[in-house]
């Protein structure tokens, strides 16, 4: 009987352990502090897609609605949508990748919220995250075995809908090198072998 038990007990540390293994990122309710950059918004800018900076490093960062959105001029850094709601956004280092992300998303009612982390090994979807209607509502992403976000975006559950989001914070951003095609590949490797024939040549002289 005790046999049993113990492996029983052996048994779901190994599931806990491989669902864990298995995950690609982590979401934590709150503001957790990363080694991370403030996103500076280009204000009054209006499209599907609008871009903000990096205070540090300069990169490009990309928020993207399924309507128009705009960040105003005045007051907070934040993401609008021009009709006044919105219920999706997607954020994203074009051409690149980053490693946390800190969001503030400002909701209209109490609801709920589903969340998709796409990382370079995975995605992880969050479904019914509770939002507050009045208040804070930070999210903080990590990713957990060393992987890095594509992009991160969220859809509210209807009726919820989102007045503006802002303080975003972005960690680990960087631009994804750039790896040569297979023209420039053979290109070189037949200069390569160029050359050591002649050197071969030189010295059976």
């Amino acid at each position: 009987m005790i046999h049993k038990k113990l492996l029983v007990a052996v048994a779901a540390v190994g599931v806990m352990w491989a669902s864990e293994a298995q995950a690609t990122a982590i979401l934590t309710i709150g503001n957790n502090p990363q080694p991370d950059e403030n996103v500076l918004l280009n204000t009054g800018a209006t499209g599907l897609s609008i871009f903000g900076t990096t205070n540090q490093t300069g990169l490009a960062v990309r928020f993207t609605g399924e309507e128009l959105i705009t960040a105003p001029s005045n007051g907070q850094a934040r993401i609008d949508a021009v009709d006044g709601f919105f219920s999706f956004l997607m954020i994203d280092v074009p051409t690149g990748s980053f490693t946390s992300l800190i969001l503030n998303p400002d909701a209209t009612i109490n609801g709920t919220v589903d969340f998709t982390a796409i990382t370079n090994t995975g995605t992880e979807v969050f479904n019914n995250v509770a939002v507050s209607g009045s208040g804070q509502n930070f999210f903080t992403f990590t990713t957990l075995h060393g992987q890095r976000f594509t992009s991160i975006s969220f859809r509210s559950d209807v009726p919820l809908l989102f007045d503006d989001a802002a303080q975003f914070r972005i960690g680990g951003a960087q631009r994804t090198t750039a790896v040569p095609d297979g023209g420039v590949t053979l290109s070189l490797l037949g200069g390569t072998l160029v050359g050591l024939g002649m050197l071969r040549r030189k010295f059976h002289v």
